[in-house]
Order: C-alpha cells, then structure tokens, then sequence
C-alpha cells in the first residue's frame, strides 16, 4: 500500500517525536511502501514529487535528510492514502492547494476543511456545554468586556501550534499585562496595544476565561476515529500555564480519563466526522471547581501516540498504522459541502 507523508522534517530534531518515530515504524512495516512529501511540492498539480522511502531502518539522521534526497514524479492518484503532517501556521495557499489531491486520493483528515477548523471560534460554537466561555474579538472594545466579565482572560490566535499563539491577558492597576511562553511577561498602556500585539496579522482572534487551575496541567487524550487510544498529563515543572511539550519545560504521566471527558468526546467526535476529521488530540484543563474542561481540539498533525508509546511500552504506532491502511481501503471520505457545515 502506498502511503504518503508530507512535512519538514528539519523541524523535528528530537528523535522521540510523533514524527520521526511514525515514520521509522512506517518504513519497517511490510504492509506499507512510504512515500515522503516536503510541504514545498504541495502544488494542487496532479502529479508529485516524493521520496520513496526503500530502507527499513530509517535513522534519525536520515530521517532529518529527506528533504534534500531524490525524488522521483508520480500521479497523486498512486498514492493510497496522505498524512498530512505540515506545522502550523501553514503558508498562504497551502490547504486550498492539499485540497485539490481529493479528487485523487485519501486524506486522514479533509484539508478544505481543516480551513474551517482553524478559524476562531470553531471549537467553541460545536461545544459550548464542554468549553470555557469564548468570544471571537475582533477589536479592543470586545476585549474591553470580556475582561469586565473575567478578570484574566488567554487571548488564541487562529493557524497556531505549541502554545505560540496563546496570550494571557491581565489588568494591574491601569496597566495591561501580557504573558507568552517564549516573550514572557509584557505591559501595555492600552487594551488597543494588547489587541495589536496578541492578534498579529489576524483580523479576529478567540477570548477564552482563563481557568485559575490551568497550572495543574493540561491532560491530551489522544482520539483516532472515533477511538480513545489514551491519556497523559502534561505539567511544565516550573509551574508555568502552557504545558505544550514543544515549547515548555513539560514532563509527562499516564493519566485517567473521568467520565465527563468520556461524554465531552462522545458528543463531539460526531461533528468533527462530518467535517472528514479522524485524528483528534483533545486537551483538557482543570476548571476552577476542580473538574476538566476541554481548551483545545486539534485535528491532524496530533501529537501523543509515541507519547502514549513511550510512557506505556504499548505499539500504539502500530495500532495507528494499521487503522490506517484500514481506512486507505474504505471508500473516499465522504463529508458534507462546507457551505452545509456549521461555522
């Protein structure tokens, strides 16, 4: 079966990434002939320029290289099934250009609408009973009332990954205040600098209340079609309230999955289906009652299944690969227009 990934692998130096570690799996299995995509030959065109990848011993050093071995040019239509595995944000273009191989073959999850997923306040509008109050803001007034309404709020950024593009936003005295995991702690003079600042080049971004518990961790439960592989708790050491392992100090434990979880994902699984989304890394943090509520829902390029690997000594890459190749053999993913979906 011929399987293809797409990412950079320049930007996963840790050998113990969901990345590097699915592709090695993937070269060893005998069921799968793999194929590497760099993100630059995503071009909508009906043909593509791949990497076979032929050894079964993929080494980390190799795996790093592949962008600059030999490719060879095949119909898009060769290829079984594509895991899209690109980093957010992604370049101008790039889902509608990915977008144009579903005529061709299958996707794990639906490029045109991971447009939609990405936008702000998606999350938010399919499971508002399972979610802390959001808004989508737009200018500083809109921030102005939701910080009347919560004293601390986190302001998100649309197309962002690894805590990159999360912002806590306070008021001490008549001073604004910013936190980032990487620029630290910031002031303002005004909630317009603090909106400049926290959108970037986005014309609207969400307003989340902030959970005063979010120190205690924030727990990913790794979901795929439908089917809970696991849970983990990631908590920054230094008690910082990002825990994204990227970009933090973050270790990692096995953790239970509580019943309100359980339903949270029972209900929500079904609507990121209609929208062709089969990878899902729920994150949960602890609301102020003590209880979880999920903070973000990510589709696509997951992390967590080596993760859940690594801490449990379980094939969990195995048992993803061969879901995989089960859903290569279905037929097309069939999900509703996009004008039907709910925005």
């Amino acid at each position: 079966m011929n399987v293809a990934f797409i990412c950079d692998p320049e930007k996963y130096r840790h050998e113990d990434n969901d990345i590097p570690m699915t592709y090695r799996a993937a070269a060893r299995d005998p069921r799968i002939d793999l194929f590497h995509i760099p993100t630059s030959e995503v071009t909508g065109a009906d043909d593509v320029a791949v990497t076979p990848i032929e050894t079964n011993d993929l080494s980390h050093e190799a795996f790093l290289g592949l962008n600059d071995e030999a490719r060879v040019t095949m119909p898009v239509s060769a290829l079984d099934v594509i895991f899209c595995r690109t980093l957010k944000p992604f370049p101008h273009g790039y889902l509608d250009r990915l977008g144009r191989w579903l005529d061709y073959t299958q996707f794990l999850n639906n490029p045109i609408n991971k447009k939609l997923q990405i936008s702000a306040g998606f999350l938010s509008n399919l499971a508002p009973n399972f979610t802390p109050d959001t808004v989508v803001a737009i200018d500083a007034d809109d921030l102005s009332a939701f910080l009347a309404r919560h004293r601390v709020v986190v302001a998100k950024r649309p197309n962002s990954t690894g805590g990159l593009g999360v912002f806590k936003i306070w008021r001490e005295d008549r001073i604004f205040m910013t936190d980032h995991i990487r620029h630290g702690i910031r002031q303002h003079e005004s909630l317009g600098d603090v909106m400049d600042y926290a959108r970037g080049e986005w014309d609207r971004i969400e307003l989340v209340r902030y959970l005063d518990r979010a120190t205690a961790g924030d727990k990913r439960i790794v979901v795929i079609d439908g089917e809970i592989y696991g849970a983990y708790l990631r908590r920054s050491v230094s008690g910082h309230w990002v825990h994204n392992v990227s970009n933090s100090d973050s270790k990692c434990t096995i953790a239970d999955i509580t019943d309100f979880e359980r339903l949270a994902i029972d209900r929500t699984v079904p609507l990121y289906r209609e929208y062709g989304f089969h990878t899902l890394g729920y994150d949960f943090l602890t609301n102020n009652d003590g209880g979880w509520l999920i903070s973000e829902i990510n589709v696509g390029n997951i992390g967590g299944i080596s993760r859940l690997e690594l801490l449990t000594g379980e094939p969990y890459i195995a048992r993803f690969l061969t879901w995989i190749i089960a859903l290569a053999k279905r037929p097309a993913m069939q999900c509703a227009p996009t004008s039907e979906l709910r925005v």
